[in-house]
C-alpha cells in the first residue's frame, strides 16, 4: 500500500491522492462553480476600493474580517524565473481574454499561501523566534472547488521547514493540509480550443515550475474578501536564523491554541 504523501513536502501528490484537482477527463468545458461566481467573480474589477469598513459592502465582500496566518510569496521572485515566465506567456497566448490580467498588478504584494485559515479574531502568532523556512512554488493547479482560480501549490523544500510549519499550525490549532497560493482568476467558462489549450498548459507546467522562495515573515492577515484586495496585516512574525529543530522544540513546549 502506497503511503499518503506529506501535505507540505509534496502538495501535488497529496492533492492528487485526495482527487482534489479539476477532472479534465470528465469534462469538455471548465465551468466556474457557484462558489467562485458568488465570492470571486464580482471582485474582478479595477475600480478603487474603499478602506476597510463594515458599511455598504459590495457583493462578495464580508464583515467582520476573517483572520488567517499566511506566508507571503514574493511575486518578483516568481516573475524572475524563466519557467514561470514561460507559463504566463503561454497562458496569455492561449487564454488572454479569459484571464483577469489586472489582478497580477493589484495583487502583486498580496500573493500568499494560507498556513492557517479562519482563525478567531483574537488569534496571535507565537512569540518564539521562527526558524527560517525554505519553500518551492509549483503549479499551475485548478481544483474541483472554487473552479476558476489558478493556484500555485507551495511545498516545503526540506523536512526541517515542514516541521517548523507544522509546529506553527499545531500552535494555532489549524489543520495540516497542502499549501496553495491563489495567483490568477478566470473571467468566464472555458471551452472548445481554449479548454484543450488550458488542459495541456496545466499538464506541461505543473511539475516543470519549481521556484525556490525563502519568505521573510509569517503574517496574521485580516481580510474582507477571498482575493485579499481589501485586507490589513494584523501581526508580523519574522523568520529568523535558528535551526528549524530548535524553533520547533520551542513551539512544541507550548500548548496548541485552538481557533476561537
Amino acid at each position: 500500500m502506497t503511503a499518503t504523501p506529506h501535505p507540505l513536502l509534496d502538495p501535488l501528490a497529496q492533492l492528487d491522492a485526495q482527487g482534489a484537482q479539476f477532472d479534465w477527463d470528465a469534462h469538455d468545458v471548465l465551468r466556474l462553480d457557484e462558489r467562485y461566481r458568488r465570492r470571486q467573480l464580482p471582485l474582478l474589477h479595477e475600480a478603487p476600493r474603499p478602506p476597510l469598513t463594515g458599511h455598504d459592502l459590495p457583493p462578495a465582500e464580508f464583515w467582520p474580517p476573517v483572520r488567517s496566518a499566511v506566508i507571503p510569496i514574493d511575486d518578483a521572485v516568481l516573475r524572475a524565473d524563466a519557467d514561470f515566465t514561460a507559463f504566463l506567456d503561454d497562458l496569455r497566448r492561449a487564454l488572454s481574454p479569459a484571464v483577469w490580467w489586472p489582478g497580477l498588478q493589484l495583487r502583486a504584494d498580496r500573493v500568499h499561501a494560507t498556513l492557517a485559515p479562519d482563525l478567531g479574531i483574537d488569534a496571535q502568532l507565537p512569540d518564539e523566534p521562527l526558524a527560517a523556512v525554505h519553500l518551492a512554488v509549483r503549479g499551475p493547479w485548478i481544483g474541483r472547488i472554487n473552479t476558476g482560480r489558478i493556484y500555485l501549490p507551495v511545498q516545503a523544500a526540506d523536512a526541517g521547514s515542514a516541521r517548523q510549519l507544522e509546529a506553527v499550525r499545531a500552535w494555532l490549532g489549524a489543520e495540516h493540509r497542502p499549501l496553495l497560493a491563489g495567483y490568477l482568476q478566470l473571467t468566464d467558462d472555458v471551452g472548445g480550443e481554449q479548454y484543450a489549450a488550458l488542459r495541456e498548459l496545466v499538464s506541461r507546467h505543473q511539475t516543470r515550475i519549481h521556484v525556490p522562495v525563502t519568505p521573510a515573515e509569517l503574517r496574521l492577515m485580516d481580510t474582507m474578501d477571498d482575493l485579499v484586495l481589501r485586507s490589513r496585516v494584523a501581526q508580523r512574525a519574522p523568520f529568523t536564523s535558528p535551526t528549524a529543530a530548535d524553533s520547533t522544540r520551542s513551539l512544541a513546549r507550548q500548548p496548541s491554541r485552538e481557533s476561537v
